[in-house]
């Protein structure tokens, strides 16, 4: 198992390998068939800095203000006000592990 960054991670996954040095190994070819490299693709931090600012609070405030709320499917699933999972013992899927 390897923990990495989530840009790193989308990296070794366009190269196909984690077996590659990503700082002298191309990841892949471009459309011209010219090697694209891990720095080719890497923001700057100009870029970066753009980014942050355009982030704003209000812009999570709008989408994450209700989001324990759910939509009109979410709300019409039924549930037991269980604190714990009701386990269905013939299910084929989830099953409650014996060694609980």
């Amino acid at each position: 198992n390897w923990l990495a960054s989530p840009p790193l991670v989308v990296a070794y996954a366009l190269a196909g390998s984690m077996k590659i040095d990503l700082t002298k190994e191309p990841l892949g070819e471009g459309n011209d068939g010219q090697p694209v490299y891990l720095k080719d693709i890497w923001p700057s931090s100009q870029d970066i800095a753009q980014a942050v600012e355009e982030v704003h609070t209000e812009m999570f405030h709008k989408e994450y203000g209700e989001v324990f709320d759910g939509d009109a499917n979410w709300q019409a699933i039924q549930v037991t006000g269980s604190a714990t999972y009701q386990w269905q013992e013939d299910s084929t899927y989830i099953r409650h592990p014996p060694f609980f």
